[in-house]
């Protein structure tokens, strides 16, 4: 059971900028109350631009990537210098000082600091803590917590300090906004969600008029407030879309948006009072992708970071022509520039922050790596595949979930039962569990078949199998994070402990000690899928929940390549036995997914494979004459027979239940699947 990272109302989980869409877009206005009238509405309907001092933008010659581990999240720059950036899953914040890119040790904020706004003096920032739903109030000079300001209920999303640094507007998922008094540190007034909407994500001030905008979400609106009455004298919708973001032009001419459903950028002239907008596409269209949006101080740029493709774009502010992309690989969050406009600190949250403007030149492109176009050879041969004429299903209870073979000897692990359970091949008949620990998600056994090897999920443990006894004999714990699957390498000399927010744990098999780690900042999160080229020195790893899969080279350790699945959510790969193509099990939208690896394109192609929709693709194996693909899926409780060379579907297997995992004997004349709703299916 792979089980899911952080759960939050904000996380929700290599493509060029596609081109800008020029036509302007009429929304319905939602407004149910609004005094067009008056002239406290009328400020905010169509407020007037601003003077602004001149800055500057970052140098993109210069950049830095600082290690932080705890998934980086929001970040704050006060004009002295001062960075402060949150550790969502830490409970703590960092500092740095600009131009330096050094990192001080953490201190603790709240649970969940999902934002950080600094004071106008730059001596006071506040934290807002989603899941303590409070605001933390830090004195910079000491970097410790002065005082904590709760909230009176619901999770507080993003906070927004207004210029004067007066009055925090703290945005919730269900309860709308708070608005707290900074010298009493008391909620003064609210904002119902009625009004404004539910899960307010984003938030902007104008930079002369007392107007806040207010983005909600899942609504698809953002909401004008007149801060003199906090009163909503506007709403206007997005159509089809998600709004995460905003911010205005330093001049108060344009509100931007970011549309995260859509990979968009949504802009609107302020000073029209119009609510027609403008949409230009952002990197990949697939949702969950643009997240924030900051204006350069000099007003000539606006960076939009993106999760999906891990890069942030930057575009002209006055035509939203692209200027740059900034690769910055995993998923970068918040954006924050210093007040000369020469720096940029972005928030990336697989393990790193990155610094632009500042720094070291970018380093030189990794040489050529034998994985870029792996060798082809020859697979086994005297092997076959299963006839699949007959399915035995032997009961098994606590959720049967991995499935090893070596040989004859099957290995089954039971993922509620912390056992696992032995099949000498062809008989079907199941041994009585024998312990191992908690969670077995996965199980990989010898080259030589003397032992067996099982990844323990909620034991964050690896437990070694004398397979001539079925009996724990060793284990090895990894330093961090849950175990999701493991891989061994061909030579059986080395496992890799794949998890789910630390990377890839490099484990001697004969000292049982971990030798070495490839950090989460280069192999991505939620890491559910390994396999190995047969005879080259490279390995495969899916990052599923950004629908990557990346090749490692085994003699550096060091991922050479990220191929990316437009939509999709990688679950498991495999690799044909000749070594000339990479296949992958797309649990998002249920396709088979095929690589050519003899040439060093990133380009796939896709199968579908039965019920499209989520949650149904699970594994992918190939058959031990390389003739074939099964591919288990948990909603149709079938698993699909394609041919390898063609991808066309040849047959079908119904299994019942959820079939997890597929292992084959050494002859191949027999599959064993672990089928999570209470049984063993054995197709001959």
């Amino acid at each position: 059971m792979v089980r899911h990272g952080v759960t939050s109302a904000l996380v929700l989980l290599t493509a060029a900028l596609l081109g800008a869409c020029a036509d302007s877009i009429t929304p319905p206005d939602l407004s149910q109350s609004q005094s067009q009238s008056s002239s406290s509405s009328q400020t905010c309907l169509a407020p007037r631009t601003a003077h602004f001092s001149e800055g500057g933008h970052p140098s993109l010659d210069l950049r830095d990537s600082v290690p932080l581990d705890a998934m980086p999240f929001a970040v704050a720059i006060s004009r002295s210098g001062v960075v402060y950036v949150t550790r969502a899953l830490a409970s703590s914040a960092v500092r740095g000082q600009l131009p330096s890119t050094a990192l001080s040790a953490p201190f603790p904020v709240g649970d969940f600091p999902s934002q950080v706004r600094l004071s106008p003096d730059g001596k006071t920032a506040y934290v807002g803590n989603q899941d303590s739903q409070t605001i933390s109030v830090v004195d910079v000079a000491t970097n410790s917590v002065t005082s904590t300001i709760p909230l009176p209920a619901g999770s507080v999303l993003t906070l927004g300090l207004t210029p004067d640094g007066e009055t925090i507007y703290a945005l919730m998922d269900f309860y709308g906004v708070y608005v707290i008094n900074v010298i009493q540190q008391t909620v003064t007034d609210s904002i119902p969600a009625e009004q404004i909407g539910t899960i307010l994500a984003g938030v902007a001030f104008h930079p002369s008029e007392p107007c806040a905008y207010v983005a909600a979400r899942d609504n698809g609106t953002v909401s004008t407030i007149d801060l003199r009455e906090n009163k909503v004298v506007r709403t206007v919708a997005v159509a089809g879309g998600r709004i995460q973001n905003l911010a205005v032009s330093r001049d108060g001419a344009r509100l931007f948006a970011t549309d995260i459903e859509r990979s968009k950028l949504i802009v609107w002239d302020l000073p029209s009072g119009s609510t027609a907008y403008q949409e230009f596409s952002v990197g990949s269209p697939v949702r969950r992708n643009a997240f924030d949006v900051a204006v350069t101080p000099d007003n000539t740029q606006v960076y939009v970071s993106t999760l999906f493709d891990g890069k942030v774009f930057i575009l002209d502010q006055a035509s939203g022509a692209p200027v740059a992309t900034l690769n910055t690989s995993g998923a970068p969050r918040y954006i924050a520039f210093d007040a000369a406009g020469s720096a940029a600190v972005i928030a990336n949250e697989f393990g790193w922050v990155n610094f632009v403007g500042v720094g070291f030149p970018p380093p030189p492109p990794p040489p050529p790596s034998v994985c870029d176009a792996p060798a082809v050879g020859t697979p086994p041969s005297g092997r076959t595949h299963p006839a699949a004429a007959v399915v035995d299903n032997e009961p098994l209870s606590s959720m049967p979930f991995a499935v090893a073979v070596s040989g004859n000897v099957a290995y089954v692990t039971q993922g509620l039962g912390a056992a696992a359970v032995r099949a000498d091949l062809p008989s079907t008949t199941l041994s009585a569990p024998f312990s191992v620990g908690e969670l077995p998600s996965q199980v990989r056994m010898s080259p030589d078949g003397a032992t067996a090897y099982v990844g323990n999920q909620d034991a964050h443990a690896i437990t070694y199998v004398d397979v001539a006894t079925n009996t724990a004999v060793a284990t090895v714990s990894v330093p961090g994070g849950s175990i999701l699957t493991i891989g061994l390498s061909p030579d059986g000399t080395r496992l890799y402990a794949l998890t789910d927010f630390t990377g890839v744990f490099i484990i001697d098999v004969a000292t049982r000690t971990v030798t070495g780690q490839i950090p989460a900042g280069s192999t991505g999160s939620l890491l559910t899928g390994v396999a190995f080229h047969p005879f080259s020195p490279c390995m495969y790893i899916a990052a599923r929940d950004e629908g990557a899969v990346r090749t490692i080279d085994l003699t550096t350790n060091t991922v050479v390549r990220t191929a990316r699945v437009s939509g999709g959510q990688m679950q498991t790969v495999a690799v044909s036995l000749d070594g000339g193509s990479l296949y992958g099990g797309d649990i998002g939208r249920s396709k088979l997914i095929s690589w050519d690896l003899t040439t060093p394109s990133s380009s796939y192609v896709e199968t579908d494979v039965g019920t499209p929709g989520f949650r149904n693709v699970f594994d992918v194996a190939v058959t031990p004459d390389n003739a074939q693909l099964y591919v288990s899926t948990l909603i149709d409780g079938t698993v699909y027979i394609f041919d390898r060379a063609t991808r066309t579907q040849t047959g079908s297997v119904v299994t019942g239940g959820s079939g997890r995992y597929i292992g084959f004997n050494g002859l191949g004349s027999l599959a064993v699947v672990a089928n999570e709703s209470g049984w063993v299916n054995f197709i001959h």
